[in-house]
């Protein structure tokens, strides 16, 4: 990974982290990143063996991380009932610091086209609420969110306009109109070979110089990035991949009687490589999803668990594209 630059161009914080696809592509635009919360095990195994060495102020030591924490609920106090505003507000400050852009890949299962989509009657999909109080607490400059796309569909479109209501109440600029606040970009038209649509938001507060005048980037591999292209192996299939997950394993592939290969469609981590079955290897999955080869994997991880928090990521190549036109308003 790259060391950044020597002067810190702006601060953000990483809210419900996975391994750290935002901190990434931010810390390698010129950000700092002065928070960070994920809940998942494995996950912050992985973020804590890539991060230390560049942002060591994160993990002071393993009985006190006072910048990298598990709950966010612990801080934003929302699972403790009739909480008064002032008493979150209160705790909020007093453990986040202040700083630019909020960045949050939710988790998505909740608005997920796969699964019960239960949203914001599911847990997790009340954790936009914790989101909420960071922001009303701290009012940070930009939020940057991703989530799956079905969120903009999700119940009748209703918990799309929740959020952006919520957003507009508490001081942000946001439009209903794709490319202005809002969009679903694809890996694969940004240089990752997987075919992984998303929902990103962009929100400035209203008192932000350019407010309102942000737009998302345009592909830079528009039509898609193949497997073989990226690979730069003819035998890769000419196509784009399927969305990481650990499924592939346990899916039936196989060659029939006729020569021709049967894929499983919840095969999403095997391919045909050479006329052979090929199950993808974390270094694969990881440059599919913008890792850099110098991103580790702590030998405790399985490759089982690798690749179900990569397939859990965010695709860098987008958030690196989305974060440097953000930046440019900063």
């Amino acid at each position: 990974m790259s060391k950044g630059t020597k002067r810190t161009r702006f601060t953000f914080i990483d809210l419900f982290a996975g391994i750290g696809g935002f901190h990434l592509a931010l810390h390698n635009l010129g950000g700092e990143c002065v928070f960070v919360n994920e809940f998942d095990h494995h996950a912050r195994k992985i973020y804590e063996h890539n991060f230390r060495k560049i942002n060591p102020k994160l993990f002071l030591d393993e009985f006190h991380t006072p910048y990298f924490w598990k709950s966010i609920k612990d801080i934003t106090l929302t699972g403790v009932t009739d909480q008064p505003k002032s008493v979150w507000m209160k705790n909020i400050r007093e453990v986040i610091p202040r700083f630019d852009i909020l960045c949050a890949g939710f988790p998505c299962q909740p608005f997920s086209r796969i699964g019960k989509k239960n949203g914001f009657d599911d847990d997790r999909g009340t954790l936009f609420n914790d989101i909420e109080r960071v922001i009303l607490a701290l009012r940070p400059k930009v939020i940057f969110l991703e989530n799956v796309r079905n969120i903009v569909t999700h119940d009748s479109s209703r918990t799309f306009q929740f959020i952006l209501e919520k957003l507009e109440k508490a001081g942000y600029y946001v439009n209903q109109e794709r490319d202005d606040s809002w969009n679903i970009l694809n890996a694969s038209d940004f240089g990752l070979p997987t075919a992984r649509p998303r929902f990103y938001l962009v929100a400035f507060r209203k008192d932000i110089s350019g407010a309102g005048k942000f737009k998302f980037p345009k592909p830079i591999t528009p039509g898609g990035m193949t497997l073989r292209q990226f690979f730069k192996n003819n035998k890769w299939p000419d196509k784009i991949g399927r969305t990481i997950r650990v499924g592939g394993r346990g899916s039936p592939v196989y060659k029939k009687a006729n020569g021709e290969w049967f894929i499983d469609r919840r095969s999403w981590d095997t391919y045909i490589v050479g006329n052979l079955k090929h199950i993808l290897t974390v270094d694969e999955a990881k440059k599919m999803m913008g890792f850099p080869d110098n991103f580790l994997f702590p030998e405790t991880v399985s490759h089982v668990q690798a690749l179900k928090r990569l397939g859990n990521s965010v695709a860098i190549d987008v958030i690196r594209e989305i974060a440097r036109e953000i930046v440019k308003f900063l």
